[in-house]
């Protein structure tokens, strides 16, 4: 029985993240909500399945197994881990496994799943924050980002899924609780949902972890706005909605822009 949920304090995490530090240059990052512990107290870290990294390269799935080679050499033969490669529609899946059961998906984007250009990853890679996690230092996709991802990706869950907007004022307590519980139920029914029905219950726990996360990064860190708009011109499609994209951050949080 493998267990595909953890958090940053997990061995295997944290292996991952120092194993593959070493190939991100200056042209890779980390992202994705597990990056985003690295910012919260403990009791806001939620469970995962992926570490994610970016960065400007468009790599081809060749490319991709050999830049992260020097990064599995160190897994496998000083750590001990399995690992297995794929190919999947957005991304490059690496899926590391230890004896105990444990697994953990390293993901970057394949090489046609980039919707934002590549003026979006370069921006994004020069505005990284510097991260020190378990004495390496790691390139981090920056605060305002993050969010802005999880803004356009909340509002496309909600729109496309026929979902309901989280009520704002649901504490951080209770939005983890209901995710966790939501996780639990589609585990234990999955196999009786049709192919519709599934993707709208993997919608509706990664829309609520999405707005957990906003939330929890506005309270514990807060945002740059100059910085946070700049990335907003990025966003070609976003031409109609910046408004509503600020609007919702501010119902998440009316004290979101430090």
């Amino acid at each position: 029985m493998y267990n595909h949920d953890h958090t940053i304090e997990d061995k295997i995490v944290q292996d991952t993240y120092i194993a593959f530090a070493q190939i991100l240059g200056q042209d890779k990052f980390f992202s994705g909500g597990m990056a985003l512990q690295m910012s919260l107290p403990t009791h806001l870290h939620r469970g995962s399945n992926d570490v994610d990294m970016n960065g400007i390269p468009k790599l081809s799935f060749g490319e991709f197994k050999t830049e992260i080679n020097p990064g599995i050499e160190v897994l496998t033969k000083d750590m001990g881990y399995r690992f297995k490669s794929k190919k999947r529609r957005h991304t490059y899946d690496l899926m590391i496994s230890n004896t105990e059961g444990d697994t953990i998906i390293l993901q970057y984007p394949n090489k046609g799943s980039s919707i934002w250009g590549r003026h979006v990853a370069e921006r994004e890679n020069a505005n990284t924050q510097s991260v020190q996690f378990k004495g390496v230092g790691l390139r981090v996709l920056a605060t305002e980002d993050s969010i802005l991802h999880k803004l356009v990706r909340s509002s496309s869950f909600i729109s496309g899924h026929d979902l309901v907007t989280p009520n704002p004022d649901l504490s951080l307590k209770e939005l983890k609780r209901r995710i966790e519980r939501y996780k639990e139920d589609y585990t234990l029914n999955s196999f009786n949902l049709d192919p519709q029905e599934s993707m709208r219950d993997i919608a509706r726990i990664r829309l609520l972890a999405d707005i957990f996360d906003i939330k929890a990064l506005t309270i514990y860190k807060g945002l740059d706005k100059q910085y946070f708009l700049e990335g907003m011109e990025d966003y070609s499609r976003l031409r109609e909605d910046k408004s509503k994209i600020v609007d919702d951050l501010q119902r998440i949080n009316p004290n979101a822009f430090r």
